[in-house]
């Protein structure tokens, strides 16, 4: 029963990451073929080389002008420093699915009436979602390729694009058991939908603050901020963090124990 509701779920869900992963790789490719000529990057070095480097800190991730001026320095600034928030959207939706929009809807009694355990169905339903996060960021690889093989004249260094595409997974996955955590403990679509958007954009900030300002209280509490860990110029400059990814999967894990505790313990419904 478990692996016809992940077969479900999948199908279900399958026409959205497949668009959602098409307009995001579309997204990429245009950042990509925009940059016809190397002299740009040189340009937007100079232009970036005047503004303060605590602004270059909270919005790209680095300070360091040389590796702006690099293809995939420019991708940092114009793609993956922000572009976490936009896949972040689709964890949360995918998140609601798993029980809140069923649950307001009146389907998770019906569903829940066949001989399945709640546990079961929480996490058919969140592998099924965690393939189709996988999906969106591999029709994302697929954009950056074919826009770096439409811009020869560019020296990309296409490993390290391709690991900061992967290294977005994480974060979705975060995202995904949060909201899940959320539609079992405050049961209404509406409400869950609110605390997870006040989790992403509370992140945002607090590791957008705390880059700007190092030393400070923020900087200290940037810990909190799960976007601290997503870290895309360093997994460019150098390689995919273990350590990061491994907290984001613990903590991903912790909150998928904790949807699934509450929601074996309270009735359906109510």
């Amino acid at each position: 029963m478990a692996g016809s509701i992940f077969n479900n779920t999948l199908r279900r869900g399958l026409r959205t990451a497949i668009w959602w992963g098409l307009g995001m790789a579309g997204l990429l490719f245009l950042q990509i073929i925009i940059l016809q000529d190397a002299s740009l990057l040189e340009q937007t070095a100079l232009l970036l080389n005047s503004l303060p480097p605590f602004l270059l800190e909270a919005f790209g991730g680095t300070s360091d002008i040389t590796f702006i001026a690099t293809p995939s320095g420019y991708l940092a600034l114009q793609f993956y420093g922000y572009v976490i928030v936009v896949y972040a959207i689709y964890s949360v939706v995918g998140g609601l699915n798993v029980t809140a929009n069923e649950e307001e809807a009146g389907v998770m009694d019906v569903i829940l009436s066949l001989p399945v355990p709640r546990t079961q169905l929480i996490l058919a339903k969140t592998l099924a979602y965690a393939l189709l996060c996988g999906l969106v960021l591999a029709l994302t690889v697929v954009g950056l390729l074919l826009g770096i093989v439409l811009t020869p004249g560019i020296a990309w260094d296409v490993g390290p694009l391709v690991l900061a595409t992967l290294n977005i997974l994480p974060g979705m996955l975060v995202l995904l058991a949060f909201t899940i955590m959320a539609g079992t403990i405050f049961r209404r679509r509406g409400t869950a939908m609110a605390v997870s958007a006040i989790f992403i954009v509370a992140s945002y900030f607090l590791t957008t603050f705390a880059l700007a300002s190092p030393g400070t209280i923020l900087d200290s509490l940037r810990w909190m901020s799960f976007m601290s860990y997503y870290d895309a110029t360093g997994v460019m400059q150098h390689g995919l963090n273990w350590g990061n990814i491994s907290v984001l999967l613990l903590a991903g894990a912790v909150m998928l124990g904790a949807a699934l505790w509450r929601y074996e313990r309270r009735d359906i419904g109510l």
